[in-house]
């Protein structure tokens, strides 16, 4: 079935799906959501600091301690999260410098205590650097995604791993993550599945713009290119469960595929909602799919009867799951972002 979420007032008819918004501790304003375990990771700001809390199933909330360890690592705004069992890892973000470029913290804990671990200012810095998406966590260890630039051409897709508290750079020479003068690689999102990473983005190869998806395990990388991408096609966000499901756009219309490894299909059962450049749709959970329509949120499962629900407007930031509860973070914007439930 596909829920269709509206802003009206009043009680909710029979044949709606209400959503109810979840109360955050004073001044904190939602951005970065991850499940836990039982609980739900919020990343959140206030006051121009970052914070982190766990919410509880039965509403409560616990605050985690935050130590940063640099000036922009206290004022850092969180671009992703990611959970294994107990650990934490975030990366959080600052623009400033002479050129404005984002100043990037990585930080790492549990919920007793997440700390920010300083590093050398070229690990994700200088002259050749690009721009970091997605922290994630295979099994064998967290990892980050980002770019940098290549020796053939353009730049290529990047991933960092720990020793220690320092993050180190491998080489995407001579992989699938290497640009070249025919393939120039355009990462956008990523995430673990098992021991697995998995990102989605797109290639510009023969003067075609194509949705792929590149998984790496132990070293070795693959690239998928993704099935049925008409003219012109992007994946920009992927999640993965039982199996992996990527959102993006085909020719200016949302899109949507499903697989794992080196088998994708598109699914045939998606709304018809246009996709800009600029829109960043979320990647399915499961069958259920959340996704924002010229200001009006709409969530449900793929190829399913449609219903009206009512609570978030706007555009939708983020989306997680913690056991039958979906959680839906949207807002009109950024600094009017608000927390959702429904389950």
């Amino acid at each position: 079935m596909l829920l269709l979420v509206l802003a009206a007032c009043g009680a909710p008819a029979p044949a709606e799906t209400l959503f109810t918004q979840v109360e955050l501790p004073a001044g904190a304003v939602p951005a970065r959501l991850a499940a836990m375990g039982a609980d739900l990771l919020v990343g959140f700001e206030r006051d121009g600091r970052p914070g982190l809390l766990l919410h509880h199933a039965d509403g409560a909330d616990t605050e985690i301690p935050l130590t940063p360890a640099t000036g922009y690592g206290a004022e850092a705004l969180w671009y992703s999260l990611a959970t294994h069992g107990s650990e934490i890892v975030a990366l959080g973000g600052r623009s400033g410098g002479a050129h404005g470029n984002p100043r990037w913290s990585v930080w790492r804990g549990t919920a007793d205590g997440v700390a920010e671990q300083p590093q050398s200012f070229n690990t994700f810095g200088g002259i050749y650097a690009g721009a970091l998406l997605d922290v994630t966590y295979p099994s064998a260890g967290p990892q980050l995604v980002g770019t940098w630039m290549s020796a053939q051409a353009g730049s290529d897709v990047a991933v960092w791993t720990p020793t220690g508290a320092e993050w180190i750079r491998g080489s995407s020479a001579g992989t699938a993550l290497e640009s070249t003068r025919t393939v120039l690689n355009y990462p956008l999102s990523a995430t673990s599945h098992g021991a697995d990473l998995v990102v989605a983005g797109w290639q510009l190869t023969g003067g075609r713009q194509r949705p792929v998806v590149w998984t790496r395990r132990d070293g070795v990388t693959t690239v998928t290119p993704l099935p049925d991408a008409g003219r012109a096609g992007t994946a920009i966000a992927v999640t993965c469960a039982n199996d992996c499901a990527v959102a993006g756009r085909v020719d200016g219309r949302l899109a949507v595929w499903r697989g794992r490894g080196n088998a994708w299909r598109r699914v045939a059962e998606v709304p018809d909602v246009p996709v800009g450049d600029n829109d960043r749709p979320q990647a399915p959970l499961g069958d259920t799919l959340v996704y924002s329509d010229r200001g009006t949120i709409h969530i449900g499962t793929l190829g399913g009867d449609i219903r009206s629900a009512r609570g978030p407007t706007g555009v939708v930031t983020a989306v997680a799951r913690v056991g039958d509860t979906t959680y839906v973070l949207a807002g009109p914007e950024d600094n009017k972002r608000t927390l959702w439930r429904a389950g």
